[in-house]
């Protein structure tokens, strides 16, 4: 069935078409990661594309569980935390490391290394990162899209699974819960079995 209002938030069959499609793309480790850190952990593209090496491996070089995003890479220049624990997630994150040192000149990854890069090895800005995940989501055959899809499907996925909105909130850093709101997105089908078992 169509869907109401905003872009559509993909359901686990759609995220694995995706993960699919992802794996046969040019940089399959870099864009896996940047888009399951929307879809698993919630977070915005722009603080995606800033993250630093130091961001999400501990000084043993292990991955870290929860990870503290500086005000400086923050919407609203706040310090916050975002929850990178979800297993699909870390596995991505690992998987990505190693490319990481496979191509380093010692075999370590260094901490104050921007995290993602381009081609051409230079920090990849928020605007290019969105626009290759804008590509990505037009490429899989999902028009309408928009780069804020996975954080979408990640407030969506926390609400089925039962959290409350008001923990949802603040996994997205939002400062109101109205915000948050606009995240939820249900299609007619949906809508229509749960009031047939009201």
């Amino acid at each position: 069935m169509a869907k109401e209002g905003q872009s559509i938030t993909l359901n686990q069959e759609q995220h694995k078409a995706f993960m699919d499609y992802l794996a046969t793309t040019r940089h399959p480790e870099r864009d896996t990661l940047i888009y399951l850190l929307t879809y698993r952990a919630g977070m915005r593209i722009g603080t995606i594309a800033q993250l630093k090496i130091g961001d999400i491996l501990d000084t043993s070089n292990n991955v870290k569980q929860v990870i503290t995003l500086r005000k400086s890479i923050t919407k609203g220049s706040k310090t916050t935390m975002a929850y990178i624990s979800h297993p699909e997630l870390q596995e991505s994150i690992v998987e990505y490391v190693k490319l990481l040192e496979s191509k380093g000149k010692r075999g370590r990854v260094q901490a104050a290394s921007n995290l993602f890069l381009t081609q051409k090895g230079y920090p990849l800005s928020p605007n290019v990162a969105s626009q290759i995940m804008l590509k990505h989501y037009n490429k899989a055959g999902f028009e309408g899209s928009s780069s804020h899809q996975g954080r979408a499907g990640f407030a969506t996925n926390c609400l089925k699974k039962g959290m409350d909105i008001v923990a949802v909130s603040k996994l997205m850093s939002h400062t109101s819960l109205n915000t948050t709101m606009r995240y939820i997105r249900h299609d007619q089908e949906e809508l229509s079995n749960m009031v047939a078992k009201l």
